[in-house]
C-alpha cells in the first residue's frame, strides 16, 4: 500500500512539473511573438575555466596558408583538449586573473556595440547554467530557455571554446588563438533572416517549430594556420611570442586576446546583418 502511494505521488509530481514547464514555455513563446523583429537577447557569456598555451607537436608539411591546413590544425587542437598527452600545456589562468582580465566581459561589451552598429537592439538574457551537448552537431545547447527583459524572440548564444596561445612545436613562436561557437535561436521558430537559414540544425529535445536554431558557426581568431574568411580573422603578427619564455608577458597576451575579442565580435555582427 505504501509503495502504491509513493508511486501515485511521483506520477503526480512528474505531471505537475511537466505542466508547469509547458506553461512557462508557452508564456515565453507568446511574449517572444510580440517582440520587435530586430531585438536580440545576448545570453550570458561564460568565462572560460582555463586560459592555456598549447604546444601541439604538430608539424605543418606545407606552410602555405590553406583551408585544409586550418582544418588539420584545429583537429589537433580538438584532440589535444581531450588528450593532454598530445600537447604540452602552459596554464595562463592565474596570471591573467591576477591582471583582472575577463575575456567574457570584453566579448559582451564588444558584441553589444557591433550588433547595435548593424541595426540590432541588444538586451541581456541572463543565464548561468550552460550545458555542452556532444550530440548537437558539435555545438552547444542550454539547460533552460533563456529569457530577457524586455522580451526578445532571438537569442544569441556565444561560448568560448578556446582562449590562449598555440605553437606548432616546442621552440616555435606562440600565436594567439580565440575560438567561439555561436548560435542564433528563434523562440517562436520564425526566421526574419532567411540568409541565415540553417534548416539542417534542430534544437535537441524539441519536436515542434519553437526554439529553432537558425544559425550556427565557429569563429576563429589567429591560430598556427591563420586563415581570413567569413568566420576566420587573422591575428596581428605583433602579438606573437617568440618562445615559452615569453609566456610571462601578460601585457602582450592580454592585448592579443583583446584584439581577438574585438575582431570576432565585429565578424559575428557582419555575419548576422
Amino acid at each position: 500500500m505504501k509503495a502504491t502511494k509513493w508511486l501515485v505521488f511521483f506520477v503526480y509530481v512528474f505531471f505537475a512539473l511537466g505542466c508547469t514547464s509547458s506553461a512557462k514555455r508557452n508564456q515565453l513563446v507568446n511574449k517572444a511573438a510580440e517582440a520587435p523583429r530586430f531585438r536580440i537577447g545576448l545570453v550570458t557569456i561564460q568565462e572560460p575555466k582555463v586560459y592555456q598555451a598549447k604546444v601541439l607537436h604538430y608539424r605543418i608539411p606545407n606552410p602555405t596558408v590553406t583551408l585544409p591546413g586550418r582544418v588539420a590544425s584545429l583537429g589537433m587542437i580538438s584532440a589535444a583538449k581531450g588528450l593532454d598527452t598530445l600537447a604540452l600545456n602552459y596554464n595562463l589562468t592565474q596570471m591573467l586573473q591576477d591582471q583582472n582580465f575577463v575575456i567574457s566581459r570584453r566579448l559582451t561589451a564588444q558584441l553589444k556595440k557591433e550588433l547595435a552598429t548593424v541595426g540590432y537592439e541588444v538586451v541581456d538574457a541572463p543565464l548561468r547554467d550552460h550545458r555542452h551537448a556532444s550530440d548537437f552537431r558539435g555545438g552547444f545547447c542550454l539547460n533552460e530557455a533563456p529569457t530577457s527583459e524586455p522580451c526578445a524572440n532571438y537569442f544569441l548564444h556565444v561560448v568560448v571554446d578556446f582562449a590562449g596561445y598555440t605553437a606548432s612545436t616546442q621552440g616555435q613562436a606562440f600565436v594567439p588563438l580565440l575560438q567561439l561557437r555561436v548560435q542564433l535561436i528563434s523562440v517562436t521558430g520564425e526566421n526574419d533572416f532567411p540568409q541565415l537559414s540553417n534548416d539542417q540544425f534542430g534544437v535537441a529535445g524539441t519536436t515542434d517549430a519553437t526554439f529553432k536554431l537558425i544559425y550556427a558557426a565557429t569563429f576563429t581568431y589567429g591560430g598556427i594556420v591563420p586563415v581570413a574568411g567569413p568566420t576566420d580573422v587573422l591575428a596581428s603578427p605583433g602579438f606573437a611570442l617568440r618562445d615559452s619564455d615569453e609566456l610571462r608577458n601578460h601585457q602582450r597576451i592580454i592585448a592579443g586576446l583583446q584584439e581577438g575579442a574585438d575582431k570576432l565580435a565585429k565578424q559575428i555582427a557582419v555575419n548576422l546583418q
